[in-house]
């Protein structure tokens, strides 16, 4: 058989092309999904923020495969939020890496993992896989009305390293939105999310970087720490848990404009431990719309509405804001039981630095069921015969014992109204109308002198009792001084105690 040059090379270029196909990869064929390739051993570090926990204050989650079951991977995960470091167990499903279980300690940072880490998942799974080249992943937007899909591959750095990386895109209200794909890797290895808004300039709805990525059959380092109590409050109190001990409640506002959704857990909070608040501010005539750049405040108030704290008064703001039009924060539970009476109050609408639009506001009533504080068994400290000089004890106490062997009890939460009370943060009738039903409720109790029952009550407090007060807040002074102060406000009538 006799081949002309044309057709030799023809075959030629089709052995060549044959040929090449069958060794190289075809990248453009690549799929992926999240969670894929998870391994037992695998272990993850993650920077990350979402608009609705603190704003996109920026936390760290850092998980090791524990192991794989039929019916999901068990994932050990330690969480640093701040001063709060959580660690336990989260599972996520086979198909998709959704959260199926968590330790109630990880429930809410269970919930970020879903909404950042694994928020592709609602276009790609184990089913579903997506071509990492294809410009249609599917439509988001309020209406889906935005295609997600693939513009290419582009070359990011994290602090993990630098990687060739997909990038997921969409634009919608006016801001591009990126999640970066490394295929080797189940789970993105950067994104900038930004929330779809109907006005203004949209604020960051999520961002991811990843910190650190291996494989170790023994537990990481990371691991080797210990859960700290949540906000603060005594080690046995329980930590908020939205999904299985938490109360839900829709009303409008006073003013008839606005709908505030909210959850706060637990169901019923001990005096002095957590208690978690996640709200919703929506529009009456659709609550399917929130409204964004939204400015609020949490307030307590007494039997006759009179305002007796502010969270945001408490972290030196003038009010709260939420960029998305919802928000979830967690406090101590200050006022005693048996019922504070919450108002959640909208300030109305604007940018960051200030509310410009009031047409909105308004305010509802939350009446929550309080249980007792939890008593903590505590060491002895020696008193001073001067109320205002220093001393190094050990401030993991909340109980002393006075000269007169009479205990003390004095619940930890209020160091906190000590310091703002120190600060300027709420004022002398706020304190001392605290410290009075306190004492009457015996919260406090303080072996009274004879001036004890006192009836003038309006003298101005010594500065060198609010001194006191701040030296206690942050462990320079011991329970017994601080209380000698106290004793010397009622036995000069500066607190009234009525018999």
């Amino acid at each position: 058989m006799k081949f002309n040059s044309l057709s030799l090379t023809i075959m030629l270029s089709l052995i060549i092309t044959v040929s090449f196909l069958t060794t190289v990869p075809n990248v453009f064929a690549a799929t992926w999904y999240p969670g894929e390739g998870l391994k037992q051993g695998d272990y993850y570090k993650y920077k990350i923020c979402t608009a609705d926990w603190h704003n996109c204050e920026p936390i760290e989650i850092d998980f090791w495969v524990q192991n794989q079951t039929s019916s999901g991977t068990n994932l050990m995960m330690v969480v640093t939020d701040g001063s709060i470091v959580q660690k336990g167990i989260v599972t996520i499903g086979l198909n998709s890496p959704d959260p199926i279980y968590s330790d109630s300690n990880l429930a809410n940072y269970a919930s970020m993992f879903k909404n950042s880490l694994a928020w592709l998942d609602a276009f790609a799974t184990k089913i579903t896989a997506k071509d990492l080249s294809s410009p249609a992943w599917g439509n988001t937007g309020i209406f889906g009305e935005t295609t997600l899909g693939s513009v290419g591959q582009q070359q990011v750095t994290v602090p993990a390293g630098a990687f060739n990386a997909w990038d997921i895109q969409w634009h919608d209200s006016g801001a591009t939105s990126d999640i970066w794909v490394y295929p080797p890797l189940a789970f993105p290895v950067k994104a900038r999310v930004y929330a779809i808004v109907t006005s203004g300039v949209p604020p960051l709805s999520y961002s991811i970087d990843l910190l650190e990525h291996g494989n170790s059959k023994t537990p990481p380092s990371f691991l080797s720490v210990q859960s700290t109590s949540t906000a603060g409050g005594n080690i046995n109190c329980p930590t908020p848990n939205m999904q299985q001990d938490a109360v839900h409640g829709t009303n409008s506002t006073n003013a008839g404009s606005t709908t505030i959704e909210y959850m706060y857990s637990p169901s019923i909070p001990h005096q002095g431990c957590p208690i978690e608040w996640r709200i919703w501010f929506e529009k009456s005539f659709d609550p399917s719309q929130k409204y964004f750049d939204s400015h609020y405040d949490i307030f307590t108030v007494d039997n006759q509405g009179n305002q007796l704290s502010s969270y945001a008064q408490s972290i030196g703001r003038v009010d709260m804001y939420a960029p998305v039009g919802s928000d979830d924060v967690t406090f101590l539970q200050h006022q005693p039981p048996p019922l504070t009476h919450y108002v959640i109050y909208f300030a109305g609408t604007g940018p960051e630095s200030g509310v410009s639009d009031v047409s909105s506001a308004g305010s509802i009533q939350v009446d929550v069921k309080v249980a007792s504080p939890f008593a903590s068994p505590l060491s002895p400290t020696t008193n001073s015969s001067n109320a205002s000089s220093q001393t190094s004890t050990n401030q993991s106490s909340t109980t002393s014992t006075t000269n007169s062997t009479q205990s003390i009890v004095i619940p930890a939460w209020i160091k906190n109204n000590a310091k703002w009370w120190s600060q300027g943060q709420i004022g002398d009738g706020q304190f001392v109308q605290g410290l009075q039903y306190m004492i009457q409720h015996g919260i406090i109790q303080i072996p009274t002198g004879s001036g004890s029952t006192a009836t003038s009550g309006t003298q101005q407090i010594p500065a060198w009792i609010k001194n006191d007060a701040g030296w206690w807040a942050s462990g320079q002074i011991g329970d017994g001084q601080f209380v000698q102060g106290l004793q010397y406000m009622i036995t000069n009538g500066i607190i009234k105690i009525n018999s």
